[in-house]
């Protein structure tokens, strides 16, 4: 958990082995770094199952105002690589390059962007690769669940010129950016706590038969561990990914990386400490992730946020809710009110500790009876168009590697304090992450 230097090329070389055979075996092709509005973008999709498809017919869609067009898709497991190609031939009318390993597919020069839609484990390591190799990635959420990993995707992509879009698509909606600037503008106050609840009453994620879906001649399993420690081929494993430890952090890694983005962009901080506590309770399939978990954040100006999402009932589903002195945030509906919020909170003698407080009540928000308070926001944006441009114009997307990182050391903190029993906290200035003395 603590501080490591970039990878350099002789690590990465040495890690990588299918990567670095395919990288080796040619010349250095350098990235295109500016495109004309002529210039075609090749995409290639890494990963094409059920979110990577989702994502081919969302980019596709595109295909003739930002001039894009999927060219390759890649795949170690040879059924979903041969389903992934009739996908893309139907759509393009042409035969996609078909590519088994992340290294083949980044040794190809005259592909510009990757699409990466693989296991939650393997996203920042993959995404890293891709960059290094001179790619601009589109990566699915989270950025990862393995701190190191987090952190030198991190370095790799501040290092580079590449363009990084994280999957966390609701950046695109004008609401909470909106939000973000309500909050910074004083109008709810000194915020001080945050609910996120996420009910279901579902066998999330079990995918029956999955055990015997495949065997491992089918895919190529070293490629799959990644830098994951070896164990023995596992279909379900492989297949139900989230529901197991050391390759997502199930709930926290799927649906809580999505809302506490969204709580790190109004709040404009990242989280500084974490407690949780949770279980399987509900669903004994075998899975070693928590089916529910309840967890406490803490943030620097002095904010608690506590998420829970439960997997055996589904009552009483909320969003996000902000609490501040001036009023109350439902952030999904788009509107604050004053219920529940008292005011300013001010010293009658400032640097006095022994001081009284007083209370002005005037900035208080109209009452929810009274209609509340809707705030101003920018106009929204598609997140994997708005990535797109970015790739043509070199500016910055709505969620970028800094976006990414953040919502992954929330979710990080989260599962290790869950998996550690412990406090666990994150040194901003060092960027270190460890357990609470």
């Amino acid at each position: 958990m603590s501080h490591t230097s970039p990878i350099t090329r002789r690590d990465f070389l040495a890690k990588t082995t299918t990567t670095a055979a395919a990288i080796a075996s040619g010349p250095l092709i350098l990235p295109r770094s500016v495109f004309g509005a002529n210039d075609r973008l090749a995409l290639g999709i890494v990963g094409p199952g059920g979110r990577g498809s989702g994502l081919v017919d969302w980019a596709h869609k595109f295909a003739e105002s930002e001039n894009v067009e999927f060219q390759a898709v890649c795949d170690i497991w040879k059924q979903r690589l041969e389903s992934g190609a009739a996908r893309l031939k139907k759509l393009t009318g042409k035969d996609p390059k078909q590519y088994r390993t992340l290294g083949e597919i980044c040794a190809d020069p005259d592909i510009d962007v990757l699409i990466i839609a693989t296991p939650d484990f393997a996203h920042a390591y993959h995404c890293r690769i891709a960059v290094e190799a001179g790619k601009d990635v589109y990566v699915e959420k989270p950025l990862g669940c393995d701190f190191r990993q987090i952190r030198l995707c991190w370095e790799a992509v501040k290092a580079s010129d590449r363009i990084v879009q994280l999957g966390t698509q609701a950046r695109g909606d004008g609401r909470y950016l909106g939000a973000q600037q309500f909050v910074k503008s004083g109008a709810l106050g000194k915020v001080t706590y945050g609910e996120i609840y996420e009910p279901l009453f579902q066998e999330r994620w079990r995918i029956p038969g999955a055990e015997n879906s495949l065997t491992e001649k089918d895919t190529i399993w070293t490629e799959f561990l990644a830098y994951a420690p070896y164990e023995p081929f596992s279909a379900r494993k492989y297949r139900e990914f989230r529901l197991f430890w050391p390759y997502s952090s199930g709930c926290l890694c799927q649906w809580m990386s999505h809302k506490i983005d969204l709580v790190n962009w109004v709040l404009d901080e990242i989280p500084h400490s974490a407690v949780a506590w949770g279980g399987v309770y509900v669903w004994p399939d075998g899975r070693t992730n928590p089916d529910t978990i309840q967890c406490l954040l803490e943030y620097p100006s002095g904010c608690l946020v506590t998420y829970h999402m439960r997997l055996g009932n589904g009552a009483n589903g909320r969003g996000i809710t902000l609490y501040g002195t001036h009023g109350t945030m439902d952030l999904n509906a788009g509107i604050a009110y004053g219920d529940g919020g008292g005011g300013t909170i001010m010293p009658v003698t400032p640097g006095d500790p022994n001081t009284a407080l007083k209370i002005d009540a005037s900035k208080v928000l109209k009452s929810q009876k009274d209609g509340g308070v809707k705030w101003e926001s920018p106009e929204s944006v598609d997140h994997l168009q708005d990535f797109l441009r970015c790739v043509r114009s070199r500016q910055q997307p709505r969620a970028n590697i800094d976006v990414g990182y953040a919502h992954a050391v929330a979710t990080t903190l989260a599962n290790m304090a869950y998996r550690n029993k412990c406090q666990m906290v994150y040194d901003h200035q060092s960027m270190v992450m460890k357990k609470a003395v």
